[in-house]
């Protein structure tokens, strides 16, 4: 009987992911359809062969600075874990960015963490809790700058609306953060763990996410954790000034803080986990954007496809380049995703 279980937990893994994939490839179809259904194809011909593919390029270029910012950024976060140098986040970055491309739901953020825990040997939840004061700090930046655009461009009411939940969203996350972080009494949450009463599965994963808020304040009791929200700043002004300038090369004349408030706009819709690479959803949310601001349905479908292209052809480059010299193999880190996910059902 006991040989039989693991059997049935990973038959019904699989099927789950089977099931999980087919509706996030119909989302992606939906909205790529959407994206595509008013489109003229002359008009979008034209646009193509007008792109000022010198600028385009220098857009592409100026993104990759942001993965720069985030790799010194997140190198401060391990800093209080363990030591790792610039090149091995930098490395574990971009191997987990593109496995972000192939897999869905963003299982490549649990690869790099497992890299670099591998690389600074730190343990693994500690890792896991710094990319949690990643999305912290972008939340953050995410906010004032969508407050900061607010002040100086009239954004429309769909907007405006997203970015109040966000502002919520951020809000009570900062205040969970700050909880964990100064105050002793949030041990109490998790003293279960170590009774060995109760539910195995819910002690195991209160062991987990206890270590994940032991990781959490010793990061947020770290100098460094205010240098890596300064620098993060740099990896939202990289992404936005490259967005307006590949703008400006297919031929969409808008202020750069309106590019600004359209990205943040996409940023938004992003923060959920969806489709690899975000296909689909991105073109959605960027056609919507630009719509929103007056830009042609054609210009704005074809100009969602040049960006995301662009943007994607340095992920897939150096990302592959990257996960190959980790010395990991994709079926190797599927199977270790496969593995954590039933341990936790058991």
């Amino acid at each position: 009987m006991n040989g039989t279980a693991p059997s049935s937990g990973k038959q019904g893994l699989a099927h789950s992911n089977v099931f999980r994939s087919a509706v996030l490839y119909c989302i992606a179809a939906a909205a790529l359809y959407w994206v595509f259904r008013d489109v003229h194809l002359h008009e979008l011909r034209r646009d193509l062969l007008g792109i000022c593919w010198p600028l385009a390029f220098l857009g592409m270029a100026v993104d990759i600075g942001r993965y720069v910012t985030q790799s010194i950024r997140w190198k401060f976060l391990l800093r209080p874990l363990g030591a790792i140098s610039f090149a091995r986040t930098l490395k574990a970055l971009y191997a987990g960015i593109f496995l972000n491309l192939i897999l869905p739901l963003r299982m490549g953020e649990v690869a790099r963490a497992y890299l670099a825990s591998r690389y600074s040997g730190a343990r693994f939840p500690s890792v896991v809790s710094t990319l949690f004061a990643e999305y912290l700090i972008d939340g953050i930046w995410l906010a004032v700058g969508i407050g900061g655009v607010a002040l100086v461009v009239p954004l429309p009411s769909n907007v405006l609306v997203a970015a109040r939940i966000l502002g919520v969203a951020v809000l009570a996350a900062v205040s969970l953060f700050v909880f964990f972080v100064f105050f002793r009494i949030s041990e109490s949450v998790f003293a279960a763990r170590g009774s060995g009463k109760g539910f195995g599965p819910v002690r195991r994963l209160l062991a987990f996410l206890d270590t994940i808020r032991i990781g959490l304040r010793v990061v947020g009791r770290s100098r460094l954790f205010w240098a890596s929200l300064g620098v993060s700043a740099f990896d939202f002004a990289f992404h936005i000034a490259a967005f307006w300038i590949v703008m400006i090369a297919y031929g969409i004349t808008l202020p750069f803080l309106v590019a600004a408030a359209i990205l943040l706009f996409v940023f938004v819709g992003l923060i959920i986990p969806n489709t690899p690479s975000n296909v689909g959803t991105f073109q959605f949310l960027c056609k919507l954007g630009l719509m929103l601001f007056g830009v042609d349905a054609t210009k704005a479908a074809g100009f969602s496809v040049v960006f995301f292209v662009l943007v994607l052809i340095p992920q897939v480059v150096i990302g592959s380049i990257a996960f190959v010299r980790s010395g990991e193999r994709l079926f190797e880190i599927k199977n270790r995703l496969a593995r954590l996910k039933l341990s936790a059902k058991e």
